[in-house]
């Protein structure tokens, strides 16, 4: 397979880390665009450090072949990813680059057809509500996408964290957007098969304009 161009927006936090790496070993050529580059820079990546949407960052993304967004709302960025998330798909949209963003858990549904999971915030932990809302304010503003962007919207299980990184199994499976269990009833994926997963997506595409899910 010929190697990819693959730009990282947000490529030093956990999941933009494990990505990035996981692309590198596979020998693709990365570029990680993060407000800091100082913490583990990884062999063989480039590393710039600029806003999301800065001038270097938007080179960066002209440049793909895919792009991935991997930014948290939090601190600095809280409030910003959906207009943030905006001019990048604008921008790979011209660029003609494939672009996908990491979404959280809760913008899955539990069951088909059924509310979104922050859509019936129940019992939902407060101190994450305003990222859980914000990563789904970043999901609808995709689905009314106008620019014609190839987007996916990535959704990890619920336990997928550096506080909960799991094991290596090797092994995942894909859903759309309805949760995926495992054989307890749990819905995880350590970060090293979440990135292959991500890679093996971008390898070789099997949603366009969609979501998607990756747990055991």
């Amino acid at each position: 397979m010929k190697p990819q161009r693959i730009t990282v927006i947000g490529g030093t936090g956990y999941a933009g880390s494990a990505i990035a790496r996981e692309a590198a070993r596979r020998g693709h050529s990365v570029t990680v665009v993060s407000r800091s580059t100082s913490v583990g820079p990884l062999s063989g990546v480039r590393y710039i450090a600029s806003p999301a949407t800065g001038p270097e960052a938007l080179a960066a993304v002209n440049e793909a072949d895919t792009v991935v967004g991997a930014l948290s709302p939090r601190a600095e960025t809280s409030g910003t990813l959906p207009t943030v998330y905006g001019q990048l798909a604008s921008q790979a949209s011209v660029a003609g680059t494939r672009f996908l963003v990491v979404g959280g858990f809760s913008c899955l549904r539990p069951t088909s057809g059924a509310p979104r999971i922050i859509e019936n915030p129940e019992g939902f932990p407060p101190e994450i509500l305003p990222e859980a809302r914000e990563n789904l304010d970043v999901l609808n503003e995709l689905l009314v996408d106008t620019t014609g962007v190839d987007w996916l919207f990535v959704c990890p299980g619920l336990e997928f964290s550096a506080l909960t990184p799991g094991d290596d199994l090797g092994h995942y499976r894909v859903g759309d957007d309805v949760v995926l269990h495992d054989e307890h009833g749990k819905s995880a994926i350590s970060g090293i098969d979440f990135a292959r997963a991500v890679l093996d997506e971008i390898e070789a595409p099997t949603r366009h304009r969609a979501q998607i899910h990756f747990a055991y």
